[in-house]
């Protein structure tokens, strides 16, 4: 697959998911802790670049396990899992070894763009923190992204 068509499947089906990503971070954002000093939207690229990958929201601040116990039960905000009759949601797969482009590289670019959209959606109007998209292994060109 190109990379402007992996692009584009890859948004609608993060586009197809925003309900559910928008709904964790709401309730995140409304338990936030006190102590809180930083919020980022985490995104994790599967290591063997096939397209799999986690956003997750992670806090910084004084006791960090204290914080982030704080918000565990929405963190997630998209998790790409094997299931038995496939890829749950179902992005596009890619043969890291046959592509003309970086997938993690290509895929956190899409996907920071994407959390980008979904923080225009929540209510983030009481949030007084430094808000960063960011990816693991410095993945993606456009990327980190400063939301506040």
């Amino acid at each position: 697959m190109e990379e402007n068509k992996y692009k584009i499947e890859l948004r609608k089906v993060l586009d197809e998911n925003s309900s559910s990503a928008i709904k964790n971070l709401n309730a995140t954002l409304q338990s936030l802790p006190e102590k809180t000093k930083s919020v980022e939207l985490m995104i994790f690229p599967n290591q063997d670049g096939e397209g799999t990958f986690g956003v997750r929201v992670s806090l910084s601040g004084p006791d960090l396990y204290v914080l982030n116990k704080a918000i565990e039960g929405s963190a997630d905000l998209i998790n790409i899992i094997h299931t038995p009759e496939g890829l749950k949601p179902a992005v596009p797969l890619m043969n890291p070894f046959d592509s003309s482009f970086e997938v993690n590289d290509v895929l956190s670019d899409v996907v920071g763009d994407w959390l980008k959209f979904i923080w225009s959606q929540v209510d983030n109007n009481s949030i007084n923190l430094p808000v960063t998209i960011i990816a693991d292994e410095d993945y993606g060109m456009t990327l980190p992204i400063e939301l506040n």
